[in-house]
């Protein structure tokens, strides 16, 4: 496979990645939280609940879906290997995983008022574990390029 071939592929497998994150975080979500919660907020019905809450799903799957190709951008064309450490990458890396963190507490937190719907911690909990941490960490450590492989935190352990 050449490197264009590599490239797509792996762009491909973000997007995918992120894609199936949104879909376990959504109804991993809503079957455990969603009736109890629909019922309890603002007496709306649990169809229109889920609306809303596919719409906050969205939003922060678009965040770590934005996060994971910026890396990867950054990882495939800008980054340049000049010398044996690269200063600043892995802070970059962390910097953006803190950008998926913050987006995915503080979107439903915000959103959620706004959209009228009540969610919990539960909730949070599971879009900070299916997007930050497998659709950003998860996904960094196998999409980066072989030039910077290493730098995502915990990349030793998985790549060899």
């Amino acid at each position: 496979m050449n490197r264009n071939t590599r490239t797509v592929a792996r762009l491909v497998g973000i997007v995918v990645a992120v894609l199936i994150c949104s879909v376990l975080a959504y109804f991993v979500s809503s079957l455990i939280t969603g009736h109890q919660l629909a019922t309890s907020s603002n007496n709306i019905a649990y169809t229109r609940w889920q609306e809303k809450f596919l719409s906050l799903t969205i939003a922060t799957g678009v965040l770590t879906g934005i996060c994971s190709l910026i890396w990867f951008t950054l990882s495939r064309w800008v980054f340049k290997i000049r010398v044996a450490e690269g200063i600043g990458r892995r802070t970059i890396w962390a910097l953006l995983a803190l950008v998926s963190l913050g987006g995915n507490i503080l979107i439903p937190k915000f959103y959620s008022s706004a959209l009228g719907i009540q969610i919990n911690a539960v909730v949070i909990a599971f879009f900070i574990t299916f997007f930050t941490v497998i659709g950003y960490w998860i996904v960094s450590i196998f999409i980066t390029p072989e030039p910077f492989k290493y730098t995502p935190l915990g990349a030793q352990i998985f790549r060899h």
